[in-house]
């Protein structure tokens, strides 16, 4: 027998994966990436579940990973034809028989990011049987890309962490942070639920899950306070997976792969149970309470043109519940509403991703923003929602920050820190600017030229721009002078902005207790929801960090209300499940 490794190459979706196969003869020893550009917080679970998939049936000839299967069918099939160029033969497993499972638990919960977790351990932690049903071959939802920044207003581990200045931010003051920056669009109940619920959340799955918070790198101009936290890390990839575990050590269940497809109601039109699908399998579930969870419908609105925004967000926002849930008719509002930022590239027509950490801190290093004609547009160290309206507000739709070598080099750092790479980067300046994304360098004429912007004018722009920063005063947009600083050296970089969204901020309504409501505005019995399906409480405009809060205290209000309710609902307790009866249409 004899040791080889074979290599392979696969088209993900952020570029190329390579990746090679460890063989003992025909036996696959192991399979390992060398380079890839995908998003590591998904692409972590979904190749470890394919590696694993393929050792054990020592074969290319698996499944894909749900919800990440263009990508992994790809590194299949390349796999398989490596192999195959290298006339080695590998048996085909015998294909996987189809099996019914049957549960029946207090709280089910669709959707595995954040705002479900944080449902789903709530309910666990007073004692209830619950389980998490993930359409998805990994956990984490569209929480896995969003960073774990949240607020910790009112929370025990705010209080350690910020000590005296704690004591600044309030509930109320949080609330009225929300109205000024989404202009008064808020729904204030939810504002309030929100607000007095956070803390305890933070608590709650700080003690729950043993996790660690440290105060933000970054507390952004529009909270009046600090009151940003996030994990050391800074990543929800780290806040995932250790909630996972918490979770499943202490009894809670996950079916990944598990698409809910139908909700059943009794005799008597109560909602009692589910069917989910995957693959391999076919899960029925019988609760007492249901808890939907599962995330927005951004993916959705741009596959199917609804909006021109670049999307950053993950596909899998599909919004299938407006299917499975349609015999509930539950009532929704402001379904056109987006969270839109304006601090992303365009890597391919109609996806983005996102640049708001760098950017930030190039403002405040002194970059300014321009115009296609080479004109500042904005004060740079504003609200993002300054930038954005800056943005929309051009002909094209396009801004561009201006860079010397000192901001690039911390731009280029975090972007290196959230979500690229060196190679894509050094990608997309190899375009040289003939198409998006635009990033260029060199001195300010070639750079300019290069972007396609007036040099003459863009000249004249850092010309008036100097002499502000020797001033110390901005006559054109009132830039705090602390962020008035000189550029250096002969040597500029120039990136193209473009406003993007990932998350939708419509969505159903519910009342006070995270209870779902119909057409008729009445609760609807034993159904919960949780996360960026209930549009309202941040308004049009939220500020940085309040989707993830928005998602712990609601998880947490909609974990205590469905385990609540589990305590007195004994209609699911006298039938065996029928998976026939009451289904969606």
């Amino acid at each position: 027998m004899s040791k080889e490794t074979i290599k392979a190459k696969a088209d993900g979706r952020n570029g190329q994966i390579d990746f090679d196969i460890d063989l003992d003869g025909n036996h696959i020893d192991d399979v390992k990436v060398t380079k890839s550009a995908e998003t590591s917080a998904i692409f972590n679970q979904v190749f470890d579940k394919l590696k694993n998939s393929v050792i054990d049936n020592q074969s290319f000839d698996v499944d894909a990973v749900s919800g990440a299967s263009l990508m992994t069918q790809a590194m299949l099939d390349s796999g398989k034809k490596a192999l195959e160029d290298k006339d080695i033969e590998l048996a085909k497993p015998e294909p996987k028989e189809h099996r019914e499972i049957h549960l029946n638990v207090d709280v089910a919960v669709i959707g595995s990011g954040m705002a479900g977790l944080m449902a789903a351990c709530r309910a666990l932690s007073m004692g209830k049987r619950v389980v998490v049903l993930e359409k998805n071959g990994y956990f984490g939802g569209a929480t896995i890309l969003n960073g774990s920044n949240v607020v910790g207003t009112g929370s025990k581990v705010s209080a350690k962490l910020f000590g005296k200045t704690a004591k600044e931010d309030s509930p109320v003051l949080l609330v009225k942070d929300i109205t000024r920056e989404c202009k008064g669009t808020n729904y204030t109940m939810l504002s309030n639920l929100l607000a007095n619920n956070i803390g305890r959340a933070v608590d709650f799955i700080t003690e729950f899950a043993n996790l660690k918070y440290q105060k933000a790198e970054t507390q952004t101009v529009e909270h009046s306070v600090n009151r940003q936290i996030e994990m050391p890390s800074e990543s929800s990839y780290e806040l995932i997976t250790k909630v996972v575990k918490a979770f499943e050590e202490k009894g809670g269940k996950i079916i990944l792969d598990a698409r809910v497809e139908k909700l059943n109601k009794n005799d008597t039109g109560v909602l009692t149970s589910l069917v989910a699908e995957g693959k391999n399998q076919t899960v029925n579930v019988k609760f007492k309470s249901l808890v939907l969870a599962a995330g927005g419908f951004g993916a959705k609105d741009y596959k199917e043109h609804t909006t021109d925004i670049p999307y950053y967000g993950p596909m899998t926002s599909t919004g299938d519940y407006f299917n499975f849930a349609k015999n509930m008719n539950l009532v929704s509002r402001n379904l056109n509403w987006y969270k839109i930022y304006p601090h992303g590239l365009e890597v391919e027509p109609g996806i983005a991703k996102l640049t708001t950490y760098s950017t930030k801190e190039v403002g405040d290093m002194g970059a300014i923003f321009v115009n296609k004609a080479g004109k500042r547009i904005v004060d740079e160290s504003a609200p993002y929602t300054h930038f954005r309206d800056a943005i929309a507000e051009q002909k094209d739709k396009v801004a561009y920050v201006v860079m010397d070598q000192k901001m690039w080099d911390r731009f280029y750092e975090l972007m290196l820190k959230y979500g690229f790479n060196k190679d894509e980067v050094q990608g997309y300046f190899d375009l040289d600017g003939k198409k998006s994304p635009v990033l260029v360098k060199g001195d300010l004429k070639t750079a300019a030229e290069k972007a396609g912007i007036d040099y003459a004018t863009l000249k004249e722009s850092l010309d008036n721009y100097e002499e502000d920063v020797k001033a110390k005063y901005d006559p054109e947009f009132g830039r705090d002078p602390k962020f008035l600083h000189a550029y250096e050296g002969d040597t500029y970089y120039i990136i193209e902005q473009k406003l993007s969204f990932c998350t939708t901020l419509g969505g159903y309504e519910t009342n006070d207790q995270m209870q779902l409501l119909d057409t008729a505005m009445a609760p609807v019995a034993n159904f919960y929801a949780s996360g960026e399906i209930i549009g309202g409480a941040n308004g049009r405009d939220s500020m940085p960090s309040m989707m993830n809060s928005w998602s712990y205290a609601s998880g947490f209000v909609a974990g205590t209300s469905a385990a609540d309710n589990a305590n007195y609902n004994h209609s699911g307790d006298e039938k065996p499940i029928d998976v026939t009866s009451g289904a969606s249409e």
